[in-house]
Parts: structure tokens; C-alpha cells; sequence
């Protein structure tokens, strides 16, 4: 058909001429075919069913070029037998200024901006790593199904299925899950043990039990023919398909394409959340292992999983130890601004002595704290501190340039303030220069940040009045764990709550410093505030478990706890501890943030009179 319409083009077609009063042939009309190089370019696409053809004329104007592309219909529904069947669908015109190039007034089709990819790049990998990737894809996704308390953004299992409708992942996933729910099932039957459908995901819960309890059954009582674990999940999938009309890869008689693929699309989605909470629930007892490859390798015998199992499990244990320690180096920077701020005098404590001394063996994250401190408190509040306390004279030229860049940021357009951010940071890398008088610097520069957020409340700091800026030492640290994560620059390797993990090494350093430090900051977490109901119960569920891990550390300790242990205890940390040690009842009524507070400082007195502080973070740490 294609090779017959550009004959017929090329060809040319006769179309009657419109002549005007302007026309120097109007007395002598040409009733011949249309002038030589009339046709000035064409393109030819064929579609199933049919072709859209563009033409080119010269110089026609509207009505002469729609006589024209009338012509050319009728010419090409005549030129030869093979488009007899054929009939024009719409006409269209339009005008074109200038040629694409020196040769050509259409551009080519390399360049159309509909020109689409074959196939999907993930279908261009080979089969057996789509099958791989399938079940690397459902192991990530499984995992996500073990932690309940989650964020949204960490649901691998709601990304896994929402994107399953991309070729060729549907197929494959389903595939792949058959396979992993007959391992998962003998894995599950060899242990001995189950465990409850898991809460966590979507879909119906009927369906993913449904699906469980057939799963289970194919490794308590295989049926005999079916050895092969692919042939074994392909039927179970195949099963539970037929059974519930799931039949997602079916394609329906006389149904619209658009319905097809809204009702594959939804039958899909719930095949693979019932597989997920089914699969969830049997490899429950591996949510210890770091990674999905390291699943996979438990279910399976195959090679290459193996080997990337090994290097997963390297490279996060790897990763954790780096991440241990940024979380230290990120928590002892806050601990000392939270400190210096609200309880300046436990500073010189052997505890807060040893907290500066961390900070100069790594500088990084008391750099990014102490900068977003002193920002938030304002130039006005950090001008007055100075002038009390003034700059040594090895710190006055970085302190000034830090200054004078800070007002800069209050004051100027986003340009001049971007450069004004850079040489804040330039400034205090040259006052936290590696070298002699490290902790003494960082000393100097605690004392001028508790001071200038103490001057927050007072006229030194003319935008008190402003809403949302800083107006008393509380807010500034209430800003700081706000966000604890993003003002030390941590970033992790774990895919966690780095906020929420931070906030609990920020206590429980805190809890090694002193019990009142413990009971102050806990009163400031802001998991305490918000409008969801679940928060105070889940608060106080988690303060107690500070208490009751606290004296489980003390009876290991062979230690009897008493009022005399720690007279500085406060009255509510001593009611806490009293009613925990005795069984009795706790006190009702308190506002969740006095509660938590007395809890924090209770669990942390105990440690300290048992001589075990420095077990604080196994205490405080969520597990």
C-alpha cells in the first residue's frame, strides 16, 4: 500500500485551477495538470489499517491547495485496484514558513518528537535477569512489609506494584512470585514455626490468606508429577487466578481496549498484594538479614544470587559502621548546642568534656549545627554576645567575617545571600581549623551560642516580634530537633527515619550527660506534639520501656535501687521509678510531655546510681 500511494504521488494528480483578476493568464486559462515542481516534499506513515500522507505544494494559496488535496484523494483511492478499499478520513492544512533544511521541508522522522522506543528498556535485558530483578523486586518489597511503623516513602511494596503494570514486569513478577511463595512455604514448613498474615499492605486480606493457606498446603502436601519450583509456582499462581477471577493476563471477547487494560491493571494489583502479604508473612523469621539478596539466597541455590547475598551483607555491614559513626558525630554536635543552650553548666562535667573532645576529633557536624544555631538565632542576638564575650584574638578576623556574612543573609537579595552562606561556612572552617586549641575553640564557640540564644528574648533581637523567627532559647531548640538530621547534613546509608533514629542517639547521649538533661530534652521531642491520637499512647508505651529496660540493666547488676541511690531525682522521676519497682500503679492524668520527661530522667538516674550511663543508648536506642 505504501509503495502504491508514493507512485501515485510522484506520479501528480490533476486539480482544477483558480485564476484571479491578478492573474496575467486570465484571459488563457491552463486546463492542464497543476505547474511543474508543484509537489515540494511528501512523507508517507504508515498505521495499521491506513497511512497519514503529508504534502508539500508551492505557492497555492487556501482555496487552490484544498482543491488540490481534494484531487489527491481521489487520485489515490483510483491509482490502482489495491486502494479501491481505502477512502480519506480528514483533510488538513496548514502552512509552512520555511524548509526544514536545504533539501528537505519536512524534518525527518529521527527527529519526529512522537518517535517512541520499541520496546521498554527493561524488556531489552536478557530473561534471566528479568527474573532476577523480579525477585529482587519482591524481596525489597516483603521487607518493607516487616516494619509497620514505616514512612510512606520507604513502601518498596506499594512502588513494586503500582509500577508492575509496566512491560514486562507484570509477567515476570507474577512468575517470580509463584516461585518464591512454593520456597517460602518448604522454608516455612522446615522451621516448624507460623506466624499471623501480616498487617502491613493493601489489597484484601481474604485474598492474601487465601493465598497463604494454598501455599502452605503445596509444601505439606505436594502433589506428586511437580518437582520444579517454577512449575510448581506457576500452578499455584495459575490456581488462585482461575479461583477468584484474577485472570489479568486474559484478554476478554469484545472488550474495549481501554476497559481490558483498567480491568488487567486492577486484577494484577490485587494478585500481587495478596502474594506480597502472603509471601511477608512465611519469610517473617528473616527480618533480621540486611538486605533482599541475602532472602533470596536463604530460598534458593542459585550462584549468582549467592554471590551478591555475600557482597550485600559485606557492604552493609560496611555501611553500618559508617553510619554508626556519622549518628554519633551528628548527635554529640547537638547534644553540646542543646547543652550550652539549656544547661550550660553540664558542659564541664566529665561527660560534656568528653562530648567536645568528639567533636574536635571530627568537626563536620558541629560545624553544620553551630552554623544553623547562630543562623536562626539572628546577627542582632550574635553582635550583643560579643560584644559580652568578646573573640579571641586568633577567632576575631573568622568571628567577624561570620558576622558581617549573617547580616548579610538577613538583608540581601537571593544572590548576595547565597555568596553570604558560602562565606559563613569559610569562616567557620577557619575557626575550627585542625590544630592546637581545637576543643578550646570549640569551647569558646558553645559559650557564644548558649549566650546569643539567651539574648533571643531580649531587644538585641529586633525580629523577636516577627512570626516563625527565633524568640527565646526553647524555640531555637525546639527548631533544632525538628529537623536534627538535616542541620548536622546526616545522611545515611540505611533507608530509615534519620530524623527519628538521630532524635533517639540525641537522648540517650543526653542521658549520659545527666538524668535532668535526659528528662529536660525528652520533654522537647517532637514526637510529643500532633493531632493523631495514636501519638500519647505510643509515647508512653515507649517511655515506660526506657524505665523497665533501665531496671533490668540494674538487676543484671545485682543492684537494689533506693530514694538515697540519687537524691537529685525529681519528685516525678522518683514517683516513676517508686510505682515501676513496687508494681504499683502509675500516676494518671500527667500531660504526656511530664510523663515522658519523668520517665527519661528516671531510667536515666537509674543507670547513673547503678554506675551503667554509658549503656544509655542501649536503653534509649528503639530496637
Amino acid at each position: 500500500m505504501l509503495d502504491a500511494v508514493s507512485d501515485a504521488i510522484q506520479a501528480g494528480w490533476e486539480a482544477p485551477r483558480i485564476l484571479s483578476a491578478d492573474d496575467e493568464d486570465a484571459d488563457a486559462p491552463d486546463d492542464d495538470d497543476s505547474p511543474d515542481d508543484a509537489i515540494l516534499d511528501y512523507r508517507i506513515l504508515g498505521r495499521p489499517g491506513g497511512a497519514i500522507i503529508l504534502v508539500v505544494l508551492d505557492g497555492a494559496g487556501l482555496m487552490q491547495t484544498s482543491l488540490a488535496a481534494t484531487g489527491l484523494a481521489q487520485h489515490l483511492t483510483t491509482w490502482s485496484p489495491g486502494l479501491l478499499q481505502y477512502a480519506p478520513d480528514e483533510v488538513k492544512i496548514s502552512k509552512i514558513d520555511k524548509p526544514y533544511d536545504d533539501e528537505n521541508w519536512l524534518p525527518p522522522l529521527d527527529d519526529d518528537a512522537t518517535k517512541r522506543p520499541s520496546w521498554h528498556l527493561a524488556e531489552l535485558l536478557e530473561d534471566q535477569l528479568q527474573e532476577i530483578a523480579a525477585q529482587y523486586l519482591i524481596a525489597h518489597a516483603i521487607r518493607s512489609l516487616w516494619n509497620p511503623g514505616a514512612p510512606p516513602h520507604q513502601q518498596r511494596a506499594w512502588d513494586v506494584v503500582a509500577g508492575a503494570v509496566e512491560p514486562p514486569w507484570g509477567g515476570q513478577l507474577s512468575h517470580a512470585l509463584g516461585v518464591l511463595l512454593v520456597r517460602a512455604a518448604r522454608f516455612e514448613h522446615q522451621s516448624g514455626s507460623q506466624t499471623k498474615l501480616v498487617v502491613q499492605g493493601e489489597g484484601s486480606p481474604d485474598l492474601a490468606a487465601d493465598l497463604l493457606r494454598r501455599a502452605r498446603l503445596s509444601a505439606s502436601e505436594p502433589e506428586t508429577g511437580w518437582t520444579d519450583d517454577e512449575m510448581l509456582g506457576h500452578v499455584l499462581i495459575e490456581r488462585f487466578m482461575e479461583e477468584h477471577q484474577l485472570l489479568w493476563n486474559r484478554v476478554v471477547d469484545d472488550e474495549p481496549p481501554e476497559a481490558t487494560e483498567e480491568r488487567s491493571d486492577r486484577q494484577l494489583r490485587a494478585l500481587l498484594w495478596a502474594g506480597l502479604r502472603a509471601l511477608a508473612t512465611m519469610a517473617a523469621p528473616l527480618a533480621h538479614l540486611t538486605g533482599p539478596w541475602q532472602v533470596l539466597d536463604t530460598f534458593g541455590d542459585d550462584t549468582i544470587i549467592s554471590i551478591l547475598a555475600q557482597a550485600e551483607e559485606e557492604q552493609n555491614e560496611e555501611d553500618a559502621e559508617e553510619d554508626a559513626a556519622e549518628l554519633e558525630s551528628a548527635a554529640a554536635a547537638h547534644v553540646l548546642v542543646w547543652l550550652t543552650i539549656r544547661h550550660p553548666g553540664l558542659l564541664d562535667t566529665p561527660a560534656g568534656n568528653a562530648l567536645v573532645q568528639r567533636a574536635a576529633q571530627n568537626n563536620s557536624s558541629f560545624h553544620h549545627v553551630i552554623h544553623d544555631a547562630l543562623l536562626m538565632a539572628g546577627s542582632g542576638p550574635l553582635t550583643a554576645a560579643l560584644a559580652e564575650q568578646p573573640a579571641p584574638a586568633r577567632l576575631r578576623l573568622g568571628i567577624n567575617a561570620f558576622v558581617a556574612a549573617l547580616a548579610t543573609t538577613e538583608h540581601a537579595d537571593t544572590d548576595e545571600a547565597a555568596d553570604a552562606y558560602d562565606d559563613m561556612n569559610l569562616a567557620l572552617e577557619r575557626i575550627l581549623a585542625r590544630g592546637t586549641g581545637l576543643a578550646k575553640r570549640i569551647r569558646y564557640l558553645l559559650a557564644v551560642t548558649g549566650l546569643t540564644a539567651r539574648l533571643t528574648e531580649t531587644d538585641a533581637n529586633p525580629r523577636r516580634t516577627i512570626e516563625g523567627h527565633v524568640s527565646t532559647p526553647q524555640m531555637l531548640t525546639h527548631y533544632m530537633l525538628l529537623d536534627p538530621a538535616m542541620h548536622a547534613t546526616l545522611i545515611l546509608h540505611q533507608d530509615i527515619n534519620e530524623n527519628a533514629v538521630l532524635r533517639t542517639h540525641i537522648l540517650s547521649l543526653a542521658a549520659q550527660v545527666a538524668p535532668i538533661a535526659a528528662g529536660d530534652l525528652a520533654a522537647e521531642l517532637p514526637e510529643l506534639e500532633g493531632d493523631d491520637p495514636r501519638l500519647e499512647p505510643a509515647a508512653r508505651t515507649r517511655a515506660l520501656g526506657w524505665i523497665e529496660s533501665a531496671l533490668q540493666v540494674a538487676h543484671e547488676r545485682g543492684q537494689r535501687l533506693s530514694e538515697e541511690d540519687n537524691p537529685d531525682r525529681s519528685a516525678d522521676a522518683q514517683t516513676l521509678v517508686t510505682a515501676m519497682t513496687a508494681g504499683a500503679e502509675l500516676p494518671d492524668g500527667w500531660p504526656i510531655q511530664r510523663f515522658v520527661s519523668a520517665a527519661a530522667e528516671a531510667a536515666a538516674s537509674i543507670l547513673h546510681a547503678t554506675g551503667a550511663a554509658n549503656l544509655a543508648q542501649d536503653v534509649f536506642t528503639d530496637s
